[in-house]
C-alpha cells in the first residue's frame, strides 16, 4: 500500500506538475497532468462554446446525436487539455537535419508543436466515444472543481458583503 502524501508533497507535486498517471493513445503514452486552475479555466472556456442540448426521448437520441455531432469537435480538444494540462499544450521537438556534404553533422532544428491539437485529432479519429466520455468524466472528477467553486463563491461573497469605496482624484 502506497504511503499517503503530506500536504506539502501534494502542493509540491501540483506546482511542479508531476504526472498523476498516464494513458496510451494511438501507440503513444501521455502523462496525465495534475489538476490546475489554468486547466479548469481552459475547460470552462470550451464548455461555454458548446451548444445546449435538450434532453430527448430514447427514440430521438439517434437524430439528436447526428444533428449536434458537428458542434462537438471540441470534445477532442477538451479531453486533450484534461490529459496534457495547461502547461503542456505545446512542446518543443528536435528535427534532425541532413548532413552537409553527406558527412558533416548539423545541429537539429528545434520547432514548437501544438501537442493539444495533435492529441485532440488522435482522440477524435482513433478513440471510441465511450472512452472519450470516460476520460473526460474521470479527469473532471480529479480537477478539484469543488475547491475551485469554494474559492470563487467565497470571493464573490466577500465582494458582495463589503462594497469597495471609490476614491475621487
Amino acid at each position: 500500500m502506497a504511503a499517503k502524501m503530506t500536504i506539502e508533497q501534494t502542493v509540491a507535486s501540483a506546482i511542479l506538475e508531476k504526472p498523476v498517471g498516464s494513458i496510451e493513445i494511438d501507440g503513444r503514452v501521455y502523462n496525465i497532468a495534475p489538476p490546475s486552475t489554468a486547466t479548469l479555466i481552459l475547460i470552462s472556456e470550451i464548455v461555454s462554446t458548446l451548444p445546449v442540448v435538450e434532453r430527448v426521448s430514447k427514440e430521438k437520441v439517434f437524430y439528436s446525436a447526428l444533428h449536434f455531432a458537428k458542434d462537438f469537435k471540441a470534445l477532442g480538444e477538451m479531453a486533450a487539455i484534461l490529459i496534457l494540462g495547461a502547461n503542456h499544450l505545446t512542446e518543443e521537438r528536435e528535427i534532425p537535419q541532413k548532413k552537409i556534404l553527406g558527412i558533416i553533422p548539423r545541429k537539429p532544428k528545434k520547432i514548437i508543436v501544438d501537442a493539444k491539437s495533435e492529441l485532440a485529432e488522435k482522440l477524435l479519429y482513433n478513440v471510441r466515444p465511450s472512452i472519450i466520455y470516460d476520460c473526460i468524466i474521470r479527469r473532471l472528477q480529479d480537477m478539484e472543481i469543488a475547491d475551485f467553486f469554494v474559492i470563487t463563491t467565497s470571493l464573490s461573497e466577500a465582494n458582495i458583503l463589503k462594497p469597495t469605496r471609490e476614491v475621487e482624484r
